[in-house]
């Protein structure tokens, strides 16, 4: 009976004793830039016993003390701490990400800058031209050599742009648009905060692919897209004001009264009203308001990115009684599937605008 009741007592220390070494370890994965890190391997390693890090970064798992954990993920440092008898252990990733060979986007795909021989201009955001924009081709003006963008004051009237000079009188002289290798569509759908950037071929050798319809030129737009992670929510907005720099000083009657005089002529009774009116007064406007709201939102997890946009924008013209009042609306889906071989693409840009003209006659 006694050597029973030793071998009861036995068997129960030693239970209690593997369960102790057996305990859950939790803990919180982040970037060095703060963000959390979802979908990052958390591995005991030399085991097959792992988890994986939820939206938030956080992971549970259960290890026996003096267990070395693994962190694992794409674009961060691999790395291996010692959990000893710990039960939380938050861990610090480090971003591997390299820069990449400046990739240029031509007819026939991506080629590295350094290969190629065509004449390509690539324009980034950073150098994006700033201001009261509501024509996307305005963004470019200035910034390419042989590209010529002329805007004027009738805010419903697009900017010309000239790309490789004046070829004929009667057609388009426009340059070919391709916007996220959508061949032929319209730039007018997009707002100038969605663009990325705009890739400018200059050449028959970038053109080539495109055939007649580049005989001015391509100029190929890319969009933004969303990015693997949180959710991310972002606005931007200006208020601007234009007006004529400076008017033309105009004669009132006495003076026009005089000049006629000296020329030995007069007003008839009939011409001759009596008033003094200032017509570039009463046809523009002391000042031209405009203001513009865009606000997006893009994230996504391993296989899925989005991005997503409004943009509401009002622009007044230089003219008494033009205006745009314009909404765009964007989506943009990435769908990865069977091991990543294959991606499906979704892009739905709706533009909805009013435009009023300057009236030419009163009625």
């Amino acid at each position: 009976m006694k050597s029973k009741i030793i071998f009861l007592l036995l068997m129960s220390f030693l239970f209690i004793r593997a369960s102790a070494q057996q305990r859950v370890v939790t803990g919180k994965v982040t970037a060095t830039n703060g963000t959390v890190v979802p979908g990052v391997t958390v591995t005991q390693k030399g085991t097959g016993n792992a988890t994986v890090t939820n939206e938030q970064g956080n992971y549970s798992i259960s290890l026996p003390t003096g267990s070395i954990l693994v962190f694992t993920s794409i674009n961060y440092r691999t790395e291996e701490i010692n959990a000893g008898d710990r039960t939380n252990v938050n861990v610090l990733l480090t971003d591997t990400t390299t820069t990449l060979s400046d990739v240029v986007v031509i007819g026939y795909g991506n080629q590295n800058r350094k290969q190629l021989t065509s004449a390509i201009t690539t324009v980034k955001p950073e150098e994006f031209n700033r201001g009261a924009i509501v024509d996307p081709a305005q963004l470019l003006q200035g910034k390419v050599a042989g590209l010529n963008i002329t805007a004027s004051g009738n805010p419903n009237a697009p900017a010309a742009v000239i790309l490789r000079g004046a070829s004929t009188l009667n057609s388009s002289q426009s340059p070919f648009y391709v916007i996220d290798g959508i061949p032929g569509a319209d730039i007018s759908i997009l707002a100038p905060d969605d663009i990325a950037t705009f890739d400018v071929l200059k050449d028959a050798a970038a053109t080539a692919i495109y055939g007649n319809r580049a005989a001015n030129g391509v100029i190929m737009v890319t969009t933004k897209k969303g990015r693997k992670g949180q959710a991310t929510v972002s606005y931007a907005g200006y208020v601007g004001f234009e007006k004529v720099s400076k008017r033309l000083e105009m004669m009132n009657s006495d003076e026009l009264r005089a000049v006629l005089a000296t020329n030995g002529q007069a007003f008839t009774p009939a011409d001759d009203k009596g008033a003094n009116t200032d017509w570039q007064k009463e046809v523009q406007r002391p000042s031209a308001t405009s203001h513009n709201h865009n606000l997006s939102i893009s994230g996504g997890s391993e296989k899925t990115v989005y991005s997503a946009s409004i943009n509401y924008a009002k622009k007044e013209g230089i003219m008494r009684f033009s205006d745009l009042d314009r909404v765009i609306v964007r989506l943009a889906l990435d769908q990865t599937a069977i091991n990543d071989k294959v991606k499906f693409s979704l892009m739905i840009s709706n533009s909805n605008s009013v435009a009023n003209n300057v009236p030419y006659l009163n009625t």
